[in-house]
């Protein structure tokens, strides 16, 4: 589908064909997007505007990085906008020229029909330099983000809270799931950063105004990987010490069951002698010689409890809960 705006002096054109926008004697500006084009449209694309062929192979070719390249009679932008259920990154190709900008994207995009209805509504935000549309583009994408961003951080904040009421395996794997998206917005934040940066880096924004304002994306785009970074690390540090309180337990545990084995040593190798099968063993004969050899179990025991007991080993402190 392609949708075109177009401005004269007079009124904002929004039923033209590409055909009838190349002849109109009088446009000032305009602005066609490409949703999910038909092969016609693409070709479209490549025969009826003098772009680079480098630039539209780029542009018709999904999967290529976050970019902004300088052409002779135009410059050429690949952005990332985000798909909130998926946390995949969503491309869309801009061609910027000095009376024109060109977007393309197979994906629906909520910020192009934001943008879009602005325009509509208000033709004259744009005044004269497609640079407008673009910054719009840029901020209402880069707004998206954040709603993602700070579910994330308060997922992570739900689980510090309740670790204690999660096995070690719940635990584990949400906190596996909520890296796995940070990574994922990492993998579009970073490249959006140097993308702004790129922009105001150039000659491209011919006003300071205009710097200004993306200078404000910059700084949004810098607090979003602020606050990422700092759930990374929130993670990071909830992850070691639920893996260091479990270590501590297991400890615990395995102390306590050293401390039995210890104990009951020498009253198995008791037990384990005279339960030899021998013709002949004198102890045997007694009387009150098992009686004894109970006695004499049962007092290792207490002095052995004793001794652990002197020694601190009965204090040995359970690891602290979550």
């Amino acid at each position: 589908m392609i949708k075109i705006l177009a401005k004269t002096k007079e009124e904002l054109l929004t039923n033209l064909t590409i055909d009838e926008l190349q002849a109109h004697p009088s446009i000032d500006w305009y602005w066609i997007d490409f949703y999910n084009p038909t092969e016609q449209e693409q070709k479209a694309l490549e025969e009826k505007f003098d772009f680079h062929p480098l630039a539209v192979e780029d542009c018709l070719t999904q999967g290529q990085r976050a970019k902004f390249e300088i052409y002779d009679e135009h410059y050429f932008l690949v952005y990332y906008a985000l798909h909130k259920e998926e946390l995949e990154n969503l491309e869309v190709s801009a061609f910027i020229g000095d009376n024109f900008v060109v977007t393309y994207h197979v994906d629906k995009l909520k910020s192009v029909a934001r943008v879009a209805n602005l325009v509509e509504k208000d033709p004259n935000i744009v005044e004269n330099d497609p640079w407008e549309i673009i910054y719009e583009l840029l901020d209402h994408t880069v707004d998206e983000y954040f709603p993602t961003l700070y579910q994330l951080e308060d997922q992570i904040d739900d689980i510090e809270d309740n670790a204690k009421n999660e096995t070690m395996d719940e635990l584990m794997r949400n906190l596996y799931d909520i890296r796995s998206d940070l990574s994922r917005m990492r993998r579009i934040l970073n490249p959006m950063r140097d993308l702004i940066y790129r922009i105001m880096s150039t000659n491209a924004l011919k006003e300071k105004e205009q710097v200004r304002y993306f200078n404000d994306i910059y700084d949004h785009l810098l607090n979003m990987i602020e606050i990422m970074n700092a759930s990374r690390d929130l993670s990071n540090d909830i992850r070691e010490s639920f893996m260091s309180i479990n270590s501590d337990r297991m400890n615990s545990i395995m102390f306590t069951l050293t401390l039995m084995s210890a104990i009951f040593l020498p009253l198995t190798f008791i037990a384990g002698l005279y339960g030899m099968n021998f013709s002949y063993m004198p102890e045997l004969a007694g009387k009150y010689n098992y009686f004894i050899v109970l006695g004499i179990m049962i007092g290792l025991v207490g002095v052995m409890v004793f001794a652990f007991y002197k020694m601190g080993w009965f204090k040995y402190r359970k690891g602290p809960k979550l």
